[in-house]
């Protein structure tokens, strides 16, 4: 079984993409061919309109500007990418964002990696599909009813994200992201916005504040600055309680939702830690599932992409 992961270029501030070629790169180590399509990189049939050649175009000057800058769209994870040739019998995983089937592929998997339409306004799924959730939050249970098609891999960074700092701390920093759209009240005046700064950057900002303040609901960067010994506050929704906010406990560990639970922040820092310390673990195991599910799923579909191949 060969899959086809359809994804943004690499952006290393990007949670939603990072995820897309961390997969990739966990299935391609668990001894499956795996390939990405990045973006923009036109398919076979977006090239039979006007806009797919426009779109070819910018993908040629897109490779061009990449050299020249040297930045590597094959990620960090060194991936390989897929040709029109490699589309025939593969299994294509979309972000939630992509509209339709640009690929044309014959099995498609939907991975929601936040809740559909939310970013993009796209809904534009098959009837067909496949669909796995990162959250809980994220899932449409009315186009996937299935509790078991939950797929969370995470990039921990832990080669950047230390606490250095077993000193006195004190000051604020904050992250908008996607809580644009949110009052920015809840930071103090002169706290750092430390949004498109670099994991390096980050890090050294989250040893030296003592609290980081998340007007973003989802988002790893809470459990970095947990990581660098940093207290996130994540600024509440109205009427979105914090067991509606975040479910699963564990998901809660170390960070606060408002300040009223900064006690429950410190307190359970350690159990984040630890639960951390066995995501690795959890992200094979949850890969592994995702492949029987879809092998389950697709069976007949892959069956007869076998038999063409041999022809």
């Amino acid at each position: 079984m060969k899959f086809i992961i359809w994804t943004p270029v690499y952006r290393d501030n990007s949670g939603g993409i990072i995820v897309l070629h961390k997969l990739a790169s966990m299935l391609r180590e668990a001894g499956r061919v795996t390939l990405i399509w990045p973006q923009p990189k036109p398919s076979f049939s977006e090239l039979k309109t006007l806009r797919g050649w426009i779109k070819l175009a910018n993908w040629f000057k897109f490779q061009l500007k990449n050299l020249a800058t040297n930045r590597d769209i094959k990620s960090p994870y060194k991936l390989d990418i897929a040709t029109n040739k490699d589309i025939s019998g593969a299994v294509v995983v979309y972000p939630e964002i992509t509209a339709g089937n640009p690929l044309g592929g014959s099995c498609v998997i939907r991975w929601l990696l936040n809740k559909p339409g939310v970013i993009s306004g796209v809904t534009d799924f098959g009837s067909n599909d496949l669909f796995f959730y990162y959250h809980k939050h994220f899932n449409d249970w009315t186009i996937n009813p299935h509790e078991d098609h939950h797929l969370r891999v995470s990039e921990l960074k832990s080669d950047i994200y230390q606490n250095t700092n077993k000193a006195e701390r004190s000051g604020q920093c904050y992250m908008v992201r996607k809580g644009r759209d949110r009052p920015l009240d809840y930071h103090e005046v002169g706290a750092q916005c430390v949004d498109g700064l670099s994991h390096e950057e980050l890090s050294v900002i989250f040893n030296k504040c003592e609290y980081f303040i998340c007007y973003d609901l989802y988002t790893m960067y809470c459990r970095y600055a947990v990581m660098c010994g940093c207290i996130p506050i994540v600024v509440p929704q109205e009427g979105l309680s914090k067991e509606e906010w975040r479910p699963e406990i564990q998901n809660r560990y170390g960070i606060a939702y408002g300040w009223d639970d900064v006690s429950w922040a410190v307190e359970t820092r350690g159990k984040l830690l630890d639960y951390l310390a066995e995501e690795e673990s959890r992200s094979i195991d949850s890969v592994d599932r995702f492949v029987a599910i879809v092998e389950r799923y697709f069976a007949d579909q892959l069956s007869v992409n076998s038999a063409d191949d041999q022809r």
